[in-house]
């Protein structure tokens, strides 16, 4: 830009310039140089700019963003077209009218919308006008046909294509949210924006359900991005081994750019993380940043930071009140289940000793029939058959009476009664209830258990 110098060696001129403002008294002369009003220097200054500026001009330029106004109209957000993309460039602003909207469209041939021109490098025909608030204001009154993409969009397609490929572009949207939140790590430009969740943060950290890490850094400005990189390392460090339950957060509010947030290492170095980031930029753009594509969310302003971090806290106090809920319902099931296992123990218990003594009195049973059975068959074995008129031979003078009570009596060869079965030795008489008499053998007791 061209800027109009004027020449302190000679007195200022008796006429003021056709925009000077005029009334008020004039200020005294001075010798070592003009004294000026603010309205002077303001005419003046407006002077130098249409004076160094044609009044019609086309600008080619990179369109950073496209607002909609009021009546049909739309403000331009101007960047270079050259350069390094994301670097410290000036910006201008172009308004287009309803009218030039609609001429626009008719030289196009075709219906035209503003929201075209996004992210694209174009050429605009404006009109400069100077208003009085200072400010420099370009109105379109035309644009060339053949816009395209801008080096700056095709710089930041080739760092999206590049994040895919190292699949960083996803990984952490790929992460859990985390159950249990203990630790919040911030990184911030100081001063902007911090403050919008500061005090709700320091008061959690105050009442001891977390802990908060802060680390400023810049979001713009040359090195800005490498500050970034480090001070993610740092919360990566702060976190290790404790991922699961910690938080990222890259706060900033509006009114200055977030360059940084747009470089390339720093969407890779948010991709590497493995615990949960979120960035919080208040005022954007409509186009994200890759920081913004990356990041496991991405939040339009500060406060909803704080709210993304309430609303995980309460989660985790939820899942521990169901937690807990879980175990009472499953202590209750387990003494439930022991008492009923106990009592099911005690009943089996007593079918197992009402089975045995069943089993023990079938077996006296058996084992008392089978010695009947046994005794009878062997007494039948042992009685001789006779001829029923020959006097049996075993029958003497001798024999002794036959028992009163009708009881078999049984003695030894002495003659001795038989009270005991350990006293039977040798032949044994048995003396019936008639008088006849048996000479036997010592029958061996037999085992009740080995009958059956």
């Amino acid at each position: 830009m061209r800027i109009h110098l004027f020449d302190t060696s000679r007195p200022p001129p008796t006429d003021p310039p056709s925009d000077r403002m005029t009334g008020g008294p004039s200020p005294p002369p001075d010798p070592s140089g003009p004294v000026l009003d603010v309205r002077e220097v303001w005419a003046r200054a407006g002077s130098a700019v249409r004076t160094g500026l044609p009044r019609i001009l086309r600008l080619t330029a990179s369109v950073a963003r496209v607002e909609p106004r009021g009546h049909g109209g739309c403000d331009l957000e101007l960047v270079p077209s050259h350069g390094v993309p994301g670097g410290s460039s000036p910006s201008l602003r172009a308004h287009i009218s309803a009218v030039s909207r609609e001429a626009i469209a008719v030289a196009l041939g075709r219906p035209f919308d503003p929201i075209e021109l996004a992210h694209r490098d174009v050429t605009l025909t404006c009109a400069l006008n100077w208003l009085h608030d200072g400010r420099l204001r370009l109105s379109v009154t035309a644009i060339d046909p053949d816009w395209r993409a801008s080096a700056i969009q095709l710089e930041r397609a080739r760092g999206l294509d590049a994040l895919a490929r190292a699949d960083l572009l996803d990984a952490q949207r790929r992460l859990p949210q985390p159950v249990c939140l203990e630790r919040v790590s911030i990184l911030h430009p100081p001063g902007q924006g911090y403050e919008d969740v500061a005090a709700t943060l320091a008061a959690l950290e105050a009442a001891g359900l977390i802990q908060i890490d802060d680390l400023p850094c810049r979001f713009d400005g040359s090195g800005s991005a490498a500050d970034v990189v480090q001070r993610l390392d740092e919360a990566a460090a702060l976190h290790r081994g404790r991922e699961d339950r910690g938080l990222v957060l890259l706060v900033r509010g509006g009114g200055s750019p977030a360059r940084a947030l747009d470089a390339r290492e720093v969407a890779g170095a948010i991709g590497t993380l493995s615990v949960p980031v979120a960035v919080a930029v208040g005022h954007r753009t409509d186009a994200p940043t890759l920081a913004d594509l990356t990041a496991w969310r991405s939040l339009p302003t500060p406060s909803e930071a704080r709210h993304l971090v309430l609303s995980l806290m309460e989660t985790a106090a939820e899942h521990a009140e169901g937690a807990w809920a879980d175990l009472l319902v499953a202590l209750g099931d387990l003494e439930a289940s022991v008492y009923r296992a106990g009592i099911a123990g005690c009943e089996a218990v007593a079918d197992e000793a009402e089975a045995c003594l069943a089993a023990a009195e079938r077996r006296s049973n058996t084992a008392s029939l089978t010695l009947e059975r046994g005794l009878e068959r062997a007494l039948t074995a042992l009685v001789p058959r006779r001829d029923p008129g020959v006097a049996s031979p075993e029958l003497s003078s001798t024999q002794p009476p036959p028992s009163p009570d009708g009881l078999v009596r049984l003695t030894d060869g002495a003659g001795q009664p038989i009270t005991e079965a350990a006293a039977a030795s040798g032949l044994l008489t048995l003396t019936f209830a008639d008088g006849q008499t048996l000479v036997v053998a010592r029958v061996e007791l037999i085992d009740p258990i080995t009958l059956h």
